[in-house]
C-alpha cells in the first residue's frame, strides 16, 4: 500500500501540464493561466495628474489670485484642481483644499507647500512596456481588472485540460429519475464537474456507465482518445462488480502507479497511465471521492493546467480529540473557526466512509498522519480547506 505523500510524489512526477494555447478576450480570461509573460500597453498614469483635490500654484507666493482657466496661469496666480485631473506644466505643486485659506478670489497657504506636492507622474504606477501578468500565473479577479487597466484587450493563454469523466455503478440513478429500492443518487458526477470546473479545467462528461464490463472497457477506451485525463468512479475496490483494475489490465500500454493507499476514506483508488494518458479511478462513495479529490486530484488538474498546488497549505489546533489508527492517513471532516490568527477544527458529524452529509456542511479535512494514531485535543495538524 502507498503512502499519501509517496502517492504525491507519483503524482507529481507522472502530470505534465497540456500543450497549446488559446486566444482569448480579457473578459474571458478569468481563471486561466498565461502562456507567456503580459506587458503593459500603456504607461500608467498616462499623465501627469493631481492625487488630492485642490489648487494647482504657479509660483511660491504669499498669496495666489485664482483663476478659471489655464491660459490665465502666471506667477502668484492658481487654479483648481480635482482628483486624478491633469496638472497644467505651469503649477510647482498642488495644495488640497483643507490647508488653504479663500477669500475675494484669493488663496493663502495655512502651511507652507513643498514642490511636487501631491504630484502624480506619468509612468509612475505602471510603466509601458512592463511585465504586469508572468508566464503560467493564474488569472485572478485582480489581475484580470489589471489586465484590462493596462489596455490589454487580447492574451494567450494555455489551452484548458480536457477532464473525461465517467461514472459508474447499476445502482446510480439521476435526479428526477423514479427511485427504486437500493438506487442511490448521483451525487458523483456533480461533486466532479464542479470541482473540475473550479480547478482550472474543462470537464466532457462520456455518460454513466452500468456494472458491464465489456461496456465500461469501451467507453473508457473512447475516452481516453478525447481527454488530457480520465476519472472514473466506483468500481475500484474488491466487489464482484468492481472492473476497473481488470479492465486496465486488459490495455497492453497500461502502468498502474498506485492502487491503493493509505488516504482515509478513500484507500481504493487507481493512478494508472493508458495509451500515454493519465488515468484516475476514483472511489464510488462522495465522502471517500471528495477526500481524494482534494488530496490528489487538485495537484493533478492544477499540474495539468500548469500550476502548482502546494497542497496542505494550513495548520490548525484540535479542539477535541480526534480518533485515528496507525498506518493510515486519516482526513477527517470538520468544521473551523477562526480566531487569533489560528484555525481551530472540530468534527462535522460522522466520519464514517457512507456519510455524505458531514462533508457537504464541512469547512475542510483535518490530516492524521500513518504514524500518529488518535490525537487529542490542541495538537496542531495540516489543514485542508475547502474552496468550492
Amino acid at each position: 500500500m502507498v503512502r499519501v505523500r509517496d502517492a504525491l510524489r507519483l503524482i507529481e512526477e507522472n502530470t505534465k501540464p497540456v500543450d497549446g494555447f488559446d486566444f482569448v478576450y480579457v473578459y474571458d480570461a478569468l481563471n486561466r493561466v498565461a502562456f507567456e509573460d503580459v506587458r503593459s500597453n500603456i504607461d500608467i498614469p498616462t499623465f501627469l495628474r493631481s492625487a488630492m483635490d485642490g489648487y494647482g500654484l504657479v509660483g511660491d507666493c504669499e498669496e495666489y489670485r485664482i483663476v478659471e482657466e489655464e491660459k490665465d496661469l502666471e506667477e502668484c496666480s492658481c487654479i483648481r484642481i480635482n482628483t486624478g485631473f491633469p496638472i497644467p506644466e505651469k503649477v510647482r505643486a498642488v495644495a488640497e483644499v483643507e490647508i488653504v485659506k479663500i477669500e475675494d478670489d484669493r488663496l493663502k497657504l495655512l502651511k507652507r507647500v513643498e514642490d511636487e506636492r501631491n504630484f502624480t507622474h506619468k509612468g509612475v504606477e505602471v510603466r509601458k512596456g512592463q511585465v504586469i501578468l508572468k508566464k503560467g500565473e493564474r488569472i485572478s479577479v485582480r489581475k484580470r481588472a489589471l489586465l484590462a487597466y493596462c489596455g490589454v484587450s487580447l492574451l494567450k493563454v494555455k489551452r484548458k485540460p480536457v477532464v473525461g469523466i465517467i461514472t459508474t455503478g447499476d445502482e446510480v440513478i439521476y435526479p428526477g429519475e423514479h427511485a427504486k429500492e437500493h438506487s442511490v443518487y448521483n451525487a458523483n458526477y456533480f461533486i466532479l464537474d464542479g470541482l473540475v470546473r473550479k480547478w482550472l479545467c474543462e470537464p466532457v462528461y462520456f455518460g454513466h456507465v452500468r456494472d458491464k464490463q465489456d461496456e465500461l472497457k469501451k467507453t473508457i477506451s473512447y475516452a481516453l482518445g478525447r481527454c488530457d485525463l480520465l476519472i472514473t468512479t466506483g468500481g475500484v475496490s474488491m466487489g464482484s462488480k468492481d472492473f476497473i483494475k481488470s479492465i486496465l489490465g486488459e490495455f497492453s500500454d497500461s502502468k498502474i502507479l498506485f492502487d491503493r493507499t493509505t488516504i482515509k476514506p478513500g484507500r481504493p483508488a487507481v493512478l494508472s497511465i493508458v495509451k500515454d494518458k493519465l488515468f484516475f479511478g476514483m472511489p464510488g462513495w462522495p465522502s471517500a471521492l471528495y477526500a481524494t479529490a482534494y488530496v490528489y486530484l487538485k495537484p493533478m488538474l492544477y499540474r495539468l493546467a500548469g500550476l502548482e498546488e502546494r497542497g496542505f497549505d494550513y495548520v490548525c489546533v484540535l479542539a477535541e480529540p480526534m480518533r485515528s489508527k496507525e498506518g493510515k492517513f486519516y482526513f477527517n471532516r470538520v468544521n473551523v473557526e477562526f480566531k487569533d490568527g489560528m484555525f481551530y477544527a472540530k468534527s462535522s458529524g460522522s466520519q464514517k466512509t457512507d456519510n455524505f452529509y458531514s462533508t457537504a456542511i464541512a469547512d475542510g479535512l483535518v490530516g492524521i498522519e500513518e504514524e500518529k494514531g488518535s490525537v487529542g485535543a490542541n495538537q496542531q495538524l495540516p489543514l485542508v480547506l475547502f474552496d468550492d
